[in-house]
């Protein structure tokens, strides 16, 4: 049974192609969260004269998914980096890591920005709930028409 046997070449190849994919996917999801997040505090801040409490429903919205998106970023990079620590045992004399760094990493500077976005949402549901003027009501038709 020499033919089902894992060898150390195998799980090498299975876990640089699992990191290749996993680089892929964090260079992608900076731009998914900044969408996203920024995607509801424009409809937010376009609601703010219209309807106060949708405003700051969604600015909350955002606030609680910048939280969860700092979670799903830091099991990724938990994961993330116990690839590279394997890789790097299995490179030896040739591995090739930025480890360890004065820098921070990519992972966490992703969450940075995240825990950031996070408080200027909180900021922002406070602003509309606290601060900013009262909806306006919607202008009737009456009102919407230029006079003759």
């Amino acid at each position: 049974m020499a033919d089902d046997e894992i060898t150390k070449k195998d799980i090498y190849r299975e876990q640089y192609a699992h990191v290749r994919s996993m680089n892929d996917i964090l260079y992608k999801v900076a731009p998914l969260f900044s969408v996203a997040i920024g995607g509801l505090w424009y409809f937010a801040a376009s609601q703010m004269r219209v309807d106060k409490a949708i405003a700051t429903g969604v600015f909350a919205f955002a606030a609680l998914l910048a939280v969860c998106c700092v979670n799903v970023m830091e099991r990724f990079g938990t994961a993330f980096n116990a690839y590279l620590d394997n890789l790097n045992k299995l490179d030896g004399d040739y591995r090739v890591t930025i480890k360890p760094s004065r820098r921070p990493s990519t992972v966490k500077t992703i969450l940075f920005l995240l825990i950031v976005a996070a408080v200027i949402s909180i900021i922002g549901a406070g602003y509309v709930f606290f601060a900013s003027p009262a909806a306006r009501p919607a202008p009737t038709p009456r009102q919407t028409q230029s006079a003759p």
